[in-house]
């Protein structure tokens, strides 16, 4: 009884719940949620009154619930944010199962785990008493509608889906890398374009035209031709103007690797080009890209996307750098 009606009246007087869990691989989305479901819950009130952050791996379960059956002082609640909890919710399940079944009426807990398994008790409560977001990667064919809605709420910018689609082409499937270059072309049209209030694609061009994904596109075009040397020079040339880049170039070759492997199987089923662009999603450089598709066969593609598995592998295990694998990928191409 006391559990429901401390949830009651904190439901109906605010909306605001005793526990709040953010789970996913999707680091970026995950913590803006945190972000926003922090400033959410505390509303006006001054943080350093009624905000207390922890680590995960730093924090004891009884500072944890002192923290949050303590009486707010001038706010409606104390919020408790966790990170990195993973760890300290396998060592304390059970305890944080007795807590939401009588949790404080003016505590809030918001909890950062990467992943949360919806079987467990633990779930189950919080998702009765509280909410759960699930932050996973994002489905490429809602990537365009994340991106449109994330331009729209960040920066009350117009994003249209030929634009999204090209900027998903221009910078990968990474939800985290998009919403750093929307932040980009934020900054881009608040400068120079001041005016303006919505990105066109010659704007993604502008901004994003160079990164990394366009300059896998450009290693793989040389590679489809058999010009090695070429490939060889624009590989090299990508990760020594990127620091950055050896650690996601895989990732960013994969990617486009497996949008060929889908246009390939099509253009074998007897679809046409205008066909496969149009279900593939291509909205730059499509010429390019049939040229691609009809240079490379199934097996060429399937092999390129095992070599790359290998790489990933070896340079994780430590059995070869990401450099020297994509270079030996080129050659025997």
């Amino acid at each position: 009884m006391a559990r429901k009606s401390g949830t009651s009246a904190q439901s109906k007087k605010t909306g605001i719940r005793p526990i709040y869990v953010v789970f996913g691989k999707d680091r970026r989305r995950a913590i803006d949620t945190l972000d926003e479901l922090t400033d959410r819950v505390l509303g006006d009130a001054d943080p350093q009154l009624a905000l207390t952050v922890f680590d995960g791996d730093d924090v004891t379960l009884s500072q944890v619930l002192d923290d949050l059956r303590t009486l707010p002082f001038l706010s409606d609640y104390r919020v408790v944010v966790l990170k990195d909890a993973g760890k300290f919710v396998t060592d304390h399940r059970g305890e944080l199962e007795t807590y939401l079944e009588s949790p404080s009426k003016t505590g809030v807990l918001l909890i950062l785990v990467d992943s949360f398994p919806g079987t467990t008790r633990l779930a189950k409560l919080a998702k009765k008493v509280g909410e759960v977001f699930d932050c996973g990667p994002i489905k490429p064919n809602q990537l365009p509608a994340f991106l449109i809605n994330y331009a729209s709420e960040q920066h009350q910018l117009k994003l249209d889906s030929q634009a999204a689609g090209v900027l998903i082409e221009l910078a990968g499937d990474d939800s985290g890398i998009l919403t750093n270059e929307i932040d980009k072309l934020a900054v881009y049209l608040g400068g120079v374009n001041a005016k303006r209030s919505q990105i066109s694609t010659e704007d993604v061009q502008a901004v994003v035209g160079q990164n990394r994904q366009h300059n896998v596109f450009s290693v793989i075009e040389a590679m489809t031709v058999g010009n090695r040397a070429e490939a060889l020079d624009r590989l090299d040339q990508m990760l020594n103007q990127d620091r950055n880049a050896e650690f996601t170039a895989v990732g960013a070759f994969a990617w486009h690797f497996r949008r060929l492997y889908s246009a390939r199987l099509l253009m074998d089923k007897g679809v046409g080009a205008s066909g496969i662009i149009k279900q593939v999603g291509i909205w730059n450089q499509k010429d390019a890209f049939v040229r691609q598709v009809r240079q490379m066969k199934v097996k060429q593609v399937a092999s390129a996307l095992r070599k790359l598995m290998e790489i990933d592998f070896a340079s994780k295990t430590g059995g070869g750098t990401v450099r020297a694998g994509l270079e030996k990928l080129i050659l025997s191409f």
